[in-house]
């Protein structure tokens, strides 16, 4: 037998060949320290076969505590990386290594095994795994390895191995699930951001309206009165003016040949236009008077203070009443044109709904539409808004259509139009909450749609949709 020499380096003791390797695996574990993510649960699994020596290794996290799975976060398939799948835990090792932790099998694993067709898929005859654990001990997923043939390593080398790279796993994991918890409380947060700044400018809108109720109601309350009693004396007025009328006509037929002065007084007053003109200006009062009234009346339905609750309510006159209050903004003049608004009425059921809110809607999207035909963009010299009133008994409701042939929405702003703060009207010119408060009351209110069509130079239609 040949004697070995202190010179013959290449013959390495198992003390030796374990001290490097321990050098080896510290190496590695170094190695996949600095990687995050998937980046690391790939080198992590890829440096597991090297050093257990085998074809297959994965580390998957736990997906479902009811009827536990496993999610693959990398698999090592010998060569390179393998597709990352889910797959149920009961009837594997992998399942048993999740109810009692630890487990390996040198051999013969198909036989202990058999529902597990993976196994036979990877043609493994050894398996070895390790559950990854929280602090509190809690499974969080697990690293498995399988080979094509028996283990070699004894079991303690295996389990301190598989122990090393699941406690850097368990980091990582708790690592990634912390980072998206916080996402989660960012979406949250955020959300909730966005939430109260609508809820608060839709209370600032809200008080505003109210506000506007208030004054309309209140100037409405305070001309009805004095309106009410010059409406009320025209008619006596008229009777009394046709009795001294009719006295003046006795007094000329009882002196026909008065006297020079009161001849002169009869033609500085023109007695004679004076007597034809009357009845005229009277005529002229009454009907200006009961033009106040009805726009008296239509403010008092268009605030409807005294109506909180939903009731049945004309929609159309809902409508008649909102432009009697943006009249003026449809007139013309000497730089504008007038704007001509078509009314298509079908006759509608009454509709059980908030009166007052509804209004506010017509009057949201008319003044819209008002805009759009104002704007320094639209060329038409014939603006038109047009208004359609339908009933659709296939869906018991009712449909109301603003349309105007301004220049219309481009595709980028039709979805944003009904997001709170969107506006593409000049800065100072629009809050963008019109149309974001108008979809909350049709929609979340009333159960109802609120939709619109529109492309540049085609107009736009409002589609108000409202169940009855």
């Amino acid at each position: 037998m040949p004697t070995l020499h202190p010179q013959d380096t290449n013959i390495t003791s198992p003390t030796q060949q374990f001290h490097q390797e321990n050098i080896n695996l510290k190496l590695i574990v170094e190695g996949i320290a600095a990687q995050v993510g998937e980046a690391f649960f790939q080198a992590c699994a890829h440096y597991l076969a090297e050093v257990l020596q085998i074809q297959y290794a994965l580390i998957a996290e736990f997906v479902d505590d009811q009827q536990p799975r496993a999610r693959v976060l990398a698999f090592w398939a010998g060569e390179d990386f393998g597709p990352n799948f889910e797959y149920d835990l009961a009837g594997t090792p992998c399942g048993v290594l999740y109810q009692e932790g630890l487990q390996i099998y040198p051999q013969c694993i198909q036989q202990k095994f058999p529902e597990d067709l993976d196994l036979v898929t990877l043609c493994a005859e050894s398996y070895l795994g390790v559950p990854i654990l929280d602090p509190q001990g809690k499974p969080l997923g697990h690293i498995a390895g399988l080979h094509t043939k028996p283990l070699e390593r004894t079991y303690e080398e295996q389990e301190s191995i598989l122990k090393i790279f699941a406690a850097r796993s368990a980091a990582e994991i708790e690592r990634l699930l912390a980072e998206k918890a916080l996402k989660q409380q960012n979406i949250y947060l955020e959300q909730t951001l966005k939430q109260l700044r609508t809820t608060q400018a839709q209370l600032i809108q809200a008080e505003r309206m109210s506000s506007l109720g208030n004054l309309v109601a209140g100037i409405a309350h305070e001309i009805n009165n004095p309106i009410g009693f010059i409406y009320s004396n025209i008619t006596h007025t008229k009777e009394s003016l046709n009795i001294l009328l009719e006295l003046i006509a006795a007094y000329q037929a009882e002196y026909p040949h008065p006297s020079d002065s009161l001849q002169a007084k009869i033609a500085e007053a023109d007695l004679e236009f004076l007597q034809k003109d009357a009845a005229k200006m009277l005529n002229s009062m009454e009907a200006g008077s009961e033009r106040i009234r009805d726009i008296v009346l239509s403010l008092r339905n268009f605030s409807r203070l005294d109506e909180a609750n939903k009731k049945p309510v004309d929609l159309q006159e809902g409508i008649d009443n909102t432009l009697l209050i943006l009249q003026h903004r449809l007139q013309g003049n000497e730089t504008l044109p007038v704007i001509q608004v078509m009314k298509d009425y079908q006759p509608l059921p009454q509709v059980n709904c908030y009166a007052s809110q509804l209004n506010q809607v017509f009057m949201n999207i008319l003044n819209n539409a008002i805009d759009a035909l104002r704007s320094d963009n639209n060329t038409n010299l014939y603006p038109i808004i047009t208004i359609k009133t339908e009933v659709v008994t296939a869906k018991n409701a009712v449909i109301i259509s603003i349309i105007d042939n301004g220049m219309g929405i481009d595709e980028a702003n039709l979805g944003q139009i009904f997001d709170p703060f969107f506006t593409t009207k000049p800065v100072g010119s629009g809050t963008g909450l019109g149309l974001s408060i108008s979809y909350q009351i049709v929609v979340e209110q009333h159960g109802g749609k609120l939709s619109c069509i529109s492309a540049l130079g085609k107009g736009a239609i409002f589609q108000i949709e409202i169940p009855f």
